[in-house]
């Protein structure tokens, strides 16, 4: 499909807004679990003992992060084969229905099941939404739409600090320790974008071109030479990004609850909301920086530019403090806007007819890579620095060092079309 031959602009723009608010759910989902994990899990193991739920926080995060890999695996080869609209409209069912199941745990591991399943459909739902509007929209549209795909989730987070600093206190004041329960609901919402989804969008017509021409989503192409180095590199950075992410940035909500004591509930979604005003400007400047100064030059970027405000953030902030809060931000710009980065390069790597596998396996890695950490202790890096979170966030920043290297062994695609 040419750019000339697009879809009427009502179309582009409906394509894009259901992708965007899945996105934007996704991200008030896994906001909503981070904060709610320890109240939740509180209950279900009876237990005040602040050690024991962490451990368990520990395996609830790994769970998620599995769970979206997994998804991302199967729903993205599922896209491939039956197409992108019809797989998103599981993806998006199956973690709502799972969300709202977490309503009824009655213990850690059931909740953890539904943290894995639910995590499932989200994680499918990202590699589906950016194949289903990169190849709906013209080409000189893909940057900019980069970067406003990869800042929705950071605006979902944004929504799920309000909602636990506004809403949280009320509903704990009616129900108690029960009350995250009643919030956890709300994940609930994005069911009804599967019929949005049904009702009003077609399949992308390249994905039906390559359909008609007879092509397969054979897995095997991805290991012939042309795609392999391809998916291998687009694996480990996307690895540097998520491991970054994880070992890094989200060490700061614990950090801040470190620094006020155990009764931290309203500092740190402040702190939250202070990570996602950063994120979100993060997250939309990557598309639109990658085609200005090219898809290494800025990812190469972005890693500088992490690395030097984690070690501003750990190196020079002692305190919960209006600094802390900056500086926090600021990190955010530069830690994310990979995630705007990634909606952009990733489907330049693959062609139409295994493009959604050739995505989900890239950006997944990265969650296993975490998950393993977190299982293993390496999630509790505070611990092995002698309790200095200062420490532990500073090494680890280092991550961004090897990405810094491996960019340059990736093809420069800036200027170029959506391969078919």
């Amino acid at each position: 499909m040419t750019d000339s031959a697009a879809p009427k602009r009502s179309v582009l723009w409906l394509v894009l807004l259901v992708a965007w608010l899945g996105w934007m759910f996704d991200g008030m989902e896994m906001g909503l679990y981070s904060v709610l994990a320890h109240p939740a899990l509180k209950e279900l193991l009876n237990t005040a003992d602040k050690a024991i739920i962490g451990k368990y926080a520990g395996y609830m995060f790994a769970l998620f992060l599995l769970g979206a890999s997994a998804g991302g695996f199967i729903f993205g080869r599922l896209g491939d084969k039956i197409g992108r609209v019809k797989t998103m409209i599981l993806t998006v069912l199956m973690y709502s229905v799972f969300t709202g199941l977490t309503y009824f745990s009655q213990n850690a591991w059931q909740f953890g099941a539904c943290r894995f399943l639910g995590a499932m459909g989200l994680g499918g739902e990202w590699g589906l939404g950016v194949a289903l509007v990169m190849e709906t929209w013209p080409n000189a549209s893909r940057p900019v739409l980069a970067g406003l795909l990869g800042s929705s989730a950071n605006v979902g987070f944004l929504i799920s600090s309000i909602v636990n600093l506004k809403l949280g206190p009320i509903l704990t004041t009616m129900y108690g320790e029960h009350a995250w329960r009643r919030i956890i609901l709300i994940g609930v919402i994005p069911a009804a974008l599967t019929l949005i989804i049904r009702m009003a969008i077609k399949e992308p017509e390249k994905w039906v071109k390559a359909r008609e021409r007879g092509e397969r989503p054979d897995m095997k192409q991805l290991w012939q030479p042309a795609l392999r180095k391809n998916l291998i590199l687009a694996c480990l950075l996307s690895s540097v990004a998520v491991v970054g992410t994880w070992g890094v940035f989200q060490l700061i909500p614990t950090w801040v609850n470190t620094m006020v004591g155990g009764a931290a509930v309203h500092e740190r979604a402040v702190a939250a909301m202070w990570m996602a005003f950063g994120q979100i400007a993060g997250s939309f400047i990557g598309g639109p920086a990658a085609e200005w100064l090219g898809r290494r030059k800025s990812y190469a970027l972005f890693c500088i530019l992490s690395l030097a405000s984690a070690l501003l953030l750990f190196q020079t902030t002692s305190g919960y403090s209006m600094r802390l809060l900056v500086l926090a931000a600021i990190a955010g710009v530069f830690t994310t806007s990979f995630f705007g980065w990634l909606p952009l390069y990733l489907p330049e790597l693959f062609p139409t007819r295994i493009r959604s596998t050739g995505e989900g396996i890239s950006f997944n890695i990265g969650r296993i890579v975490a998950a393993v950490a977190i299982i293993m202790g390496f999630g509790q890096l505070d611990k092995v620095f002698g309790g200095s979170f200062e420490r532990a966030g500073s090494t680890m920043s280092f991550v961004y060092v090897i990405g810094l290297i491996l960019i340059w062994f990736v093809p420069e695609t800036k200027g170029c079309k959506l391969p078919e």
